[in-house]
């Protein structure tokens, strides 16, 4: 987005966020942010009528704007603006963020979603794994875009023994195995901690989890930073424990902050970014052993470390900006080629 706001492109973010609301992530001057709270209506402010009011207040929007393209992120987000533009003519382009199958969604919700995407006119997946988890109907229309990662110029010199790791505090990012991998091994290691960045429902459940494990002085959850990727500093080494990703920024941050990384070989992702033992460490997903062998391995081995974070640090040069926003361009190109809007006038592009 801020590559064709850069461009001379208009660019608009349409957001389900109320005017207190601060974006984590900073704007470039010049893009145009639409904030469309949802409204609380007693039992109007929950479930299908939520959708419905979205459903209906994006598509008075997107009437009034007219884009030349609309762009969607996230999987329920993507099926609000494709049913907002339904016979409107607007090129829609959904972008898939996550694994599908495995997140946890009302069964209406997984009905309609194949019906609907078909409305769209690219799906952007963001590995070749996942693509193929899409309806035969509808490969035709996917293409695979990863996202972008640019290395870092001056990597900070390792000094803090630490392990971290980063995310939302829920089920999908296995913070709970962890802990308990990480307390298998600590005795061994008594110079290392383990700090785990980020917020969610699952804080009371984690802290009860170290505490019950005596290791409040050794593992801690400061929240989220302050600053995006400021986790990356006075760190030795990173953990994706998840159960399952779509395709995990956090994981290319780290190797291109010259961290030694561990994953596990959840879908999707880890497997398409990591080469195992030579760019980092893949673990089966939920094995409390292997990822207790693989922390203590990293851990007290300064060399293998070093090894990895280098090799890592050089894996990242294929999720170059300028190589991943080339692919983007392209499709835009391609949807807006025959948008009768878009006729001899710069870009004008709705992004969720």
């Amino acid at each position: 987005m801020k590559d064709r706001h850069a461009r001379g492109d208009e660019v608009h973010v349409f957001a389900f966020i109320s005017d207190e609301d601060d974006s984590y992530f900073s704007l470039p001057s010049g893009v145009i942010v639409h904030r469309l709270p949802d409204a609380q209506v007693g039992p109007f402010s929950r479930g299908s009528f939520k959708t419905v009011k979205r459903i209906l207040r994006l598509r008075s929007e997107l009437r009034k704007l007219r884009p030349d393209v609309v762009l969607s992120f996230l999987t329920k987000i993507n099926i609000v603006s494709l049913l907002s533009t339904r016979g409107l003519g607007i090129p829609v382009v959904v972008s898939e963020r996550n694994n599908p199958d495995a997140q946890p969604r009302h069964f209406l919700w997984n009905m309609v979603e194949p019906l609907v995407l078909r409305q769209a006119h690219r799906l952007i997946m963001q590995t070749e794994a996942i693509s193929k988890t899409l309806p035969t109907s509808l490969r035709a229309k996917a293409v695979v875009i990863s996202n972008p990662c640019d290395r870092s110029r001056d990597l900070p010199a390792r000094r803090a023994l630490r392990v971290v790791a980063v995310g939302r505090l829920v089920d999908q990012k296995g913070f709970d195995t962890l802990i308990e991998a990480f307390a298998k091994v600590c005795a061994e290691v008594p110079e290392w901690c383990l700090t785990i960045y980020g917020e969610g429902p699952d804080r009371h459940q984690l802290q009860q989890r170290i505490r019950a494990r005596h290791l409040q002085d050794r593992i801690s959850l400061p929240g989220v930073t302050a600053k995006a990727g400021s986790w990356i500093d006075d760190a030795a080494l990173f953990v994706l424990s998840s159960r399952y990703e779509g395709f995990p920024n956090v994981l290319m941050e780290a190797m291109a902050g010259g961290l030694a990384v561990i994953s596990t070989r959840c879908d999707f992702g880890p497997a398409e970014i990591i080469e195992d033992g030579v760019s980092g460490l893949l673990v089966p997903v939920d094995d409390v052993d292997r990822l207790a062998a693989a922390l203590k391995t990293l851990m007290l081995d300064d060399s293998l470390r070093g090894s990895f974070a280098e090799a890592g640090y050089q894996t990242v040069r294929r999720f170059a900006t300028g190589t991943v926003m080339a692919k983007w361009d392209s499709c835009i190109r391609q949807v807006t080629a025959t948008n009768r809007w878009s006729q001899g006038r710069s870009l004008k592009k709705g992004a969720r």
